[in-house]
């Protein structure tokens, strides 16, 4: 049964977050991606087999992504509850990160436009964002795995990006893939592969 994310899924959404603060955006698929392809772990070793690294990402962020432009938009209070319903408590994670890097280090990320946070000052994610973090626990749980790892993060990102077209993934993250030369089949298929050749 699912219990927490691991050191390394937990720096992804760290990492995103602060890639959408830079951007004065909420958290969307496309950060997770980026960061994905900046930490470590199965994630990064697939993307990395499949030319795919932070620079290449960057690079496609630069084309597509918001820069100080926040959507409009009411924020919903569900955000920070939907990540602990996956085992997110994002007190804990600052808590942890200023223990092991020192006292305000989140503090000296560039600070975003606060049209892109909610009320209690925490970053908002897209739907699509939350969608992809719910869909990493179906991933973990179908693979019978007691965690959620960066490979969950992944499979969790192609298959929302697979299942909404029409949603923010268009032209970002599903425009992304493609751009960077990503099929989703072929990605899920070298994360199944490399957890199967994983040490036990």
């Amino acid at each position: 049964m699912f219990e927490r994310f691991t050191d390394k899924a937990r720096t992804v959404v760290i990492l995103a977050k602060g890639k959408a603060a830079e951007r004065g955006d909420q958290i969307r698929p496309v950060y997770m991606l980026y960061a994905l392809t900046s930490g470590d772990g199965v994630a990064a070793r697939v993307l990395a087999s499949l030319g795919v690294d932070a620079a290449a990402v960057e690079r496609q962020l630069d084309r597509t992504a918001p820069r100080g432009n926040p959507l409009e938009g009411e924020a919903t209070s569900g955000d920070a509850e939907a990540l602990a319903t996956i085992g997110i408590d994002l007190d804990e994670i600052r808590r942890r990160i200023e223990e092991s890097f020192g006292p305000g280090t989140l503090e000296h990320l560039p600070l975003a436009d606060q049209g892109s946070l909610n009320r209690t000052g925490r970053m908002m994610l897209t739907r699509e964002a939350r969608q992809t973090l719910a869909r990493s626990l179906k991933e973990a749980r179908a693979l019978h795995h007691s965690y959620i790892g960066t490979e969950h993060l992944l499979l969790g990102l192609l298959s929302v990006a697979e299942g909404n077209p029409r949603g923010d993934f268009i032209p970002e993250t599903l425009d992304t893939l493609r751009d960077l030369g990503i099929d989703p089949a072929q990605a899920r298929q070298r994360v199944l592969d490399e957890l199967r050749h994983a040490p036990a």
